[in-house]
C-alpha cells in the first residue's frame, strides 16, 4: 500500500512539469498543456462540497444501495476506461508513430460537445473496455487498483492547487473533513465499504486466503490531495533552479523530497495506528501535519519561507486577464 501510494505520487508529480512534448503527427515539439488551477474559493468550498457529496451517498446507501451501485459503478467504470486508456496512451505513444495512430479524427456527441481523439486512443479505449468489462461484472481488486492508480496519477498530471496557500488552505479544511466524517460519524467508513467503485486502492491482508479474502483501503484523496501539494513544490523547486541559472537536477528538488519523505512517514504512521487500534484511520490526520510541517521547516530551514508562500501559479486565462490590466 505505502510503496503504491508513494509512487503515484512520484510519478503524477514529474508528469506535471510544465516542459515540452512531441506532436507525433507532425513530429515537432510543443508546449504540454496547461494545467487546471484552483483558485482561493475553490479550495475553500472543496471540504463542503465533499462533505455534501460524502452525506449524500451515504444516505443514498441507506435506502437504495442497489441501485446506487449499479448506476455509479456504471458511471465510474466508464472514467475509469477513459483514464487508463488515457496512461496506456501515453506510454504507448512513442512505439505507435505514423500518420495512421497520430492523426486526429473530432466527432460531434450530442450535449458533451466535439470531441478530438487519435487511432491510438481509440484503440486504447477499447483495449481498457476490457479491463472495464472485467471490473464490472467481477470487482476484482486488481482492477480496481488499475482504474484507482489511473485516475490518481492523472489526477495529480493535470492538476494545480495554484498557490502554496491555496495547498495549506485545503489540506488544512480536509484534515478537519477527514478527522470528523471518520472520528465523529460512521458516514465515511460505511460508504467506503459500501460503494463498490474504484475511488479507493484496496490490498488483500491475507495473501494466503483466496477465497474470502479481508482488504485494507486507501481513499484515492489521501493520494491525490497530498500528491497535489507535492507536486507544487516540485514545481516550485524547478521555478527557484531556473530564476537561479542553475541546472534542473535531483539535487535542486530539495522541497520535494523533503515533503515525499514527509508523506511517506505519515503513511507508515497511518498504517501503525490503523493495526495498533484495530480500527479505521483518517489517513489525512497523519498526512497533512506531516506534509505541511515538512514544508514549513524546509522553508524555514534554508531561509525560503516567505518566497514559498509568495509562489502561485495561474491558468493562462488569468494571467492574460492581468496583463489586460495591467495595459489599461
Amino acid at each position: 500500500m505505502i510503496l503504491q501510494a508513494s509512487t503515484i505520487v512520484f510519478i503524477g508529480s514529474h508528469l506535471s512539469i510544465p516542459g515540452k512534448q512531441t506532436n507525433h503527427e507532425t513530429g515537432q515539439e510543443e508546449d504540454k498543456p496547461p494545467l487546471e488551477t484552483m483558485d482561493r474559493k475553490d479550495v475553500m468550498k472543496f471540504p463542503f462540497y465533499g462533505s455534501a457529496a460524502l452525506f449524500g451517498l451515504y444516505c443514498l446507501f441507506k435506502f437504495q444501495k442497489e441501485l446506487a451501485n449499479l448506476l455509479l459503478g456504471l458511471y465510474f467504470t466508464g472514467l475509469g476506461v477513459l483514464a487508463l486508456a488515457g496512461l496506456v496512451a501515453s506510454l504507448v505513444q512513442p512505439f505507435f508513430r505514423g500518420k495512421f495512430w497520430s492523426k486526429v479524427h473530432q466527432f460531434n456527441i450530442p450535449m458533451v460537445d466535439q470531441v478530438s481523439v487519435t487511432a491510438l486512443e481509440v484503440f486504447c479505449i477499447l483495449l481498457c473496455c476490457i479491463v472495464g468489462y472485467i471490473y464490472y461484472t467481477t470487482h476484482h481488486w486488481c482492477t480496481n487498483n488499475l482504474f484507482g492508480v489511473s485516475f490518481s496519477i492523472r489526477g495529480i498530471e493535470m492538476l494545480s492547487l495554484g498557490s502554496f496557500v491555496n495547498g495549506a488552505i485545503l489540506l488544512s479544511g480536509l484534515f478537519v473533513y477527514d478527522v470528523f466524517w471518520v472520528f465523529g460519524t460512521d458516514v465515511m467508513v460505511t460508504v467506503a465499504k459500501s460503494f463498490q467503485a474504484p475511488i479507493k486502492l484496496v490490498f488483500p491482508r491475507d495473501w494466503s486466503a483466496p477465497v474470502g479474502q479481508q482488504f485494507s483501503m486507501l481513499g484515492l484523496g489521501d493520494i491525490v490531495i497530498p500528491g497535489l501539494f507535492i507536486a507544487l513544490l516540485l514545481r516550485w523547486d524547478i521555478a527557484r533552479a531556473v530564476k537561479q541559472g542553475r541546472t534542473i537536477s535531483e539535487g535542486c528538488k530539495l522541497f520535494f523530497y523533503t515533503n515525499f519523505l514527509a508523506y511517506i512517514l505519515g503513511l507508515v504512521t497511518t498504517v501503525v495506528f490503523m493495526i495498533w487500534f484495530k480500527a479505521a484511520q483518517p489517513a489525512l490526520l497523519y498526512l497533512v501535519p506531516a506534509c505541511l510541517g515538512a514544508a514549513v521547516v524546509t522553508g524555514a530551514a534554508t531561509g525560503q519561507f516567505s518566497d514559498l508562500m509568495a509562489y502561485k501559479e495561474e491558468s493562462p486565462e488569468k494571467k492574460e486577464e492581468e496583463e489586460n490590466k495591467k495595459k489599461e
